[in-house]
């Protein structure tokens, strides 16, 4: 059913079967016949400020909070990116959806689903009619001054709930790796987390975690190689973590994921060479960052989460650091002043798999500003379309 799938993956089985059940709408469901632009602006606004859900354009309800009547359509020529670009201009934070065109058999006809994540920058603003909605028995209500002045609070502290998390949870946790893995080396840090951590996002178990493993093998070559040994429960949630690296200076690896949605990787990515000069490798950081990425992409999928994400990169131990690639230094890069690299970035959660390539790149570049370079020399873009070059 619409409710238990990628909306990728939806059909028009899926969209009969909202009728044949008899699925009445809901807090996460609306039914439209007709497609509104003022209409969609409102409802993405109440939906966002709520729970999330699915609006499902060209179906006629019973009656309000209905099942689905009959399965009307709507024109198949809806210019779904003209959609896309009136919600963006009209919400305030902007908020992305996900839009999908499903053709009617032997019809002229389509249904049309758009599935709007919960926001994680509440309250969203209808800037078209100047009011915040929220979702309230089975339509879009104004919201009033109270609830308002909540979700403003809530924006605020939940920003101030996750940097706290991230630090103590993740880096604060640098003193306990043995005092020498930290001088002879360089760690490289990969944070992807939902913007908000309140709650439990799925149950650790050994069941959950060798299923993930098996998703991300199928969907990525070099898997056994981003996750060193095998699945192991941890006080976050689970870990794969290489258990030799207390004992080998040159291994540190560790992929871990949280019960609130956060996933870190740190992976050895620079070290001291014998004639006493400090390399950073910015292919090494590179490859974890784009598995990373693509992990928990797969992640995400698994748990059907929706929504908007921060990605963090960090590299502790640079000053005076060259650029290599493991074998050979770059001429061009000159030594880093920063006692660490610092990235940050927002994307959206189902965009983390179409567009790892973009968001490496992009963050690779600004790694490379660190050593005075102007790009990554890792990554080639020809006609538009960009490539890892190693």
């Amino acid at each position: 059913m619409l409710f238990d799938k990628l909306l990728s993956d939806v059909t028009y089985d899926d969209i009969q079967e909202l009728s044949y059940e008899k699925i009445d709408e809901s807090m996460l469901l609306d039914y439209k016949q007709e497609l509104n632009d003022t209409s969609i602006i409102k409802q993405v606004t109440a939906f966002s400020n709520t729970k999330g859900g699915y609006l499902v354009y060209g179906i006629a309800e019973t009656g309000k909070g209905g099942h689905p009547e009959y399965i009307k359509g709507i024109d198949r020529d809806t210019n779904t990116e003209r959609l896309e670009q009136i919600i963006l201009s009209n919400i305030v934070p902007r908020v992305s959806v996900q839009m999908k065109k499903i053709p009617i058999p032997d019809t002229d006809r389509i249904i049309l689903v758009v599935q709007i994540p919960e926001g994680q920058n509440k309250p969203y603003y209808n800037n078209h009619d100047k009011k915040y909605y929220k979702r309230y028995n089975f339509s879009a209500t104004p919201m009033d001054e109270n609830e308002i002045e909540w979700l403003y609070q809530s924006r605020f502290f939940g920003m101030s709930k996750l940097d706290r998390y991230v630090e103590e949870a993740i880096f604060l946790s640098q003193n306990r790796i043995p005092h020498e893995i930290q001088l002879n080396g360089m760690e490289g840090h990969v944070i992807i987390t939902p913007l908000k951590i309140d709650g439990q996002m799925f149950d650790p178990s050994p069941d959950f975690g060798h299923g993930l493993t098996d998703l991300h093998s199928n969907r990525t070559s070099g898997c056994t190689d981003y996750l060193s040994g095998p699945v192991m429960p941890s006080k976050f949630g689970i870990k794969w973590d290489d258990e030799h690296y207390l004992q080998n200076k040159d291994s540190v690896n560790k992929v871990e994921i949280h019960r609130n949605g956060v996933v870190h990787s740190m992976k050895r990515c620079g070290s001291y060479k014998p004639e006493g000069s400090k390399e950073l490798d910015d292919d090494s950081l590179a490859c974890n960052l784009l598995q990373t990425i693509r992990f928990t992409a797969s992640f995400y999928s698994k748990i059907s989460y929706m929504g908007k994400v921060k990605i963090m990169v960090k590299v502790f131990n640079c000053t005076d650091s060259f650029l290599t690639d493991g074998k050979i230094r770059s001429t061009e890069a000159r030594k880093c002043d920063s006692e660490e690299i610092s990235i940050e970035r927002q994307w959206d959660s189902w965009k983390l798999e179409e567009d790892h390539v973009l968001i490496a790149r992009d963050i690779m570049d600004e790694v490379s500003n660190y050593y005075g370079l102007w790009n990554s020399r890792l990554f080639e873009e020809q006609k538009g379309i960009i490539s890892y070059g190693k």
